[in-house]
């Protein structure tokens, strides 16, 4: 007997799908779905890499299989083609660096639940440079002089080990030193290195195409809006009709960000073979808002809580002079005063007046001060000259004695000397200063009156973590005695960026129970900064120093302790603990500063 079922009736191995087995059936797939997997054992492998010598942390930082050997998820699948793929590397690795016929042995083998690759090398020796062919062509065929010296900065010799880096760097030196004057479309055309592997020899041939010479034309200046393009001319280095140089477009740069008007400033050119004579200076500036009333804080051990308000004026009294005003406020210093700056000379020097009043009361000395002055600067920030004429005046109180005033007009010097990476961050280089002031008797000077003061900061990284910071200042008044001379011209020492493990200022000359300025001064310091991450660092340090009436009466004091460094978003964030040998005693030193 036939029996039909309903057409809507589904079955599930031969039971019918009702909604509840349905909604079982769901539940049942969610939980398998959402059921963690078993995790795999991440696979145990060591790479051995023995013979490489000096190119072992060449082979460490590229070979595929060391650099992913820790891996989590890496299978044996994946680390047997590594392994496959290892010696092919290491023979490429090895030849950038003169070795053209390695031998390399392979092994991988499983030690119970650790895989062990292993590569036996053996370099074989090194392939030398045999022949250098250095061809120019272009305009610089007419400058037989030109090319006797770019030769000259060739860094390959005959018989050299032949490697890749220094091939390109020797091609790139000599390269750039066409871009940089006079070549902006100068290029390698042809180059060649002939490898002999039997005779471990190379052959090497470069042909540098120089292009045309290139001149200067005129500025074409984007960007201008709220200044005068004269300011511009004055600052401008360049002189239409002139050779192409680029330290003359990186000057024009500097000058113009130096100038305080603008926020960022590019000079460039556009490099067109056909049009090399007379090129426009393209200048992209951003301008800065002629006025800003700004605000920042800070602390340090040597003066406590840091409060200060600067307001900014780049058109004052409707002139392309800029005012810097500022008002700061500190544990032991008050200073209220501003700068007022003119437009740069036609040869580029700037001049500018400054006016400031501070009251300071430090290691029981009180001081009303007034400082006038009037300079003129330089515009190279790399060799920075400034002159000028200073009139100093102030009244000193110590306990209960007599007030003292006394006053000073000097003239002064100073040559400033900067060779760094980097200006705002650097990690070598040094600046070396030298100041020097006099002012004859008379002249509202009781005394004939001099000062020489010298310094010098040196950083000099000796690894890619470990750098010295090396530090030395010394100074002398000469002519006049200490109590005719305002305490600005003369030197204390001691505090957070001076010789640690002393309170600031707090290392000179003693009188009436206070610490005063005396007429010399020596300090130095040596620093040791291991940097840990980018960011942190820790130093070793120890600082010498004082300062006192006569190098007869000189002695120095010391101070050594440890401390963190940090680079914070902020600025820089430092924190030393020193210990002071004259005072037998501990120092936090802390500083920490920021402005918006």
């Amino acid at each position: 007997m036939n029996v039909a079922h309903p057409a809507h009736t589904p079955c599930f191995f031969g039971r019918r799908l009702t909604p509840d087995l349905l909604k079982g059936l769901l539940l049942a797939c969610t939980l398998l779905l959402t059921m963690p997997l078993a995790q795999a054992e991440p696979l145990a492998a060591t790479v051995e890499l023995i013979g490489a010598e000096a190119q072992t942390d060449l082979l460490n930082e590229h070979l595929d299989i060391r650099r992913h050997a820790g891996d989590s998820d890496l299978t044996v699948e994946e680390l047997q083609r590594l392994f496959a793929a290892a010696p092919r590397q290491i023979a490429e690795l090895l030849s950038t660096e003169g070795y053209f016929s390695p031998k390399i042995t392979p092994t991988l083998r499983q030690d119970g639940d650790r895989w062990r690759a292993q590569f036996i090398v053996e370099r074989g020796l090194p392939t030398r440079i045999s022949g250098i062919d250095i061809r120019f062509t272009g305009a610089i065929e007419n400058d037989p002089e030109r090319i006797t010296g770019l030769c000259r900065q060739w860094r390959l010799a005959m018989g050299d080990i032949f490697r890749q880096a220094d091939w390109d760097e020797a091609k790139n030196n000599v390269l750039g030193g066409l871009l940089v004057r006079d070549f902006p479309a100068a290029k390698i055309s042809g180059s060649s290195a002939l490898i002999d592997p039997p005779r471990q020899t190379a052959m090497l041939s470069v042909v540098i195409d120089s292009g045309p010479a290139f001149s200067f034309g005129k500025l074409n200046i984007i960007g201008l809006q709220r200044y005068s393009p004269d300011m511009i001319a004055a600052l401008n280095p360049i002189r239409e009709g002139e050779p192409y140089s680029q330290e003359k477009l990186t000057e024009l740069q500097a000058r113009l960000q130096d100038s305080g008007y603008f926020r960022t400033a590019f000079a460039t050119i556009e490099v067109d073979t056909a049009q090399p004579q007379n090129v426009p200076v393209r200048v992209d500036l951003t301008e800065n808002e002629k006025r800003r009333l700004a605000f920042g804080g800070g602390f340090s051990t040597d003066g406590g809580a840091r409060l200060q308000a600067k307001w900014l004026d780049r058109r004052f009294l409707g002139h392309d002079w800029r005012l810097e005003s500022e008002l700061r406020l500190d544990r032991q210093t008050r200073v209220l005063g501003g700068d007022l700056f003119f437009p740069a000379r036609d040869n580029g020097w700037r001049p500018s007046l400054g006016a400031h009043l501070a009251q300071t009361d430090i290691a029981n000395e009180s001081n009303d001060r007034l400082r006038l002055d009037a300079r003129i600067t330089s515009p190279d920030k790399t060799n920075e000259q400034v002159w000028g004429v200073s009139y100093l005046t102030e009244r000193q109180r110590i306990a209960e004695t007599e007030p003292n005033n006394r006053q000073a007009l000097v003239a002064s010097y100073s040559h400033t000397q900067r060779r760094l990476d980097n200006l705002i961050l650097p990690s070598r280089g040094y600046v070396a200063a030298i100041e020097l002031a006099g002012g004859p008797r008379g002249m509202l000077n009781e005394a004939n009156l001099a000062r020489v003061y010298g310094r010098v900061n040196w950083l000099s990284p000796s690894s890619h973590q470990l750098h010295a910071v090396l530090r030395a200042q010394i100074g002398q008044v000469l002519g006049a005695s200490r109590n005719a001379v305002p305490g600005d011209l003369l030197f204390r020492a001691g505090g957070d960026q001076s010789v640690r493990g002393y309170a600031y200022n707090s290392l000179g000359v003693e009188q009436d129970g206070a610490i005063v300025g005396g007429r010399v001064m020596a300090a130095f310091s040596t620093e040791l900064v291991w940097q840990i991450t980018p960011a942190w660092g820790a130093a070793l340090f120890r600082d010498i120093g004082n300062a006192a009436d006569s190098w007869h009466e000189f002695q120095f004091r010391q101070g050594t302790g440890v401390g963190g460094r940090w680079r914070s978003p902020i600025g820089p964030v430092n924190l030393d603990l020193a210990y002071g040998q004259a005072t037998r005693a501990m120092r936090l030193h802390f500083w920490v500063g920021y402005g918006f």
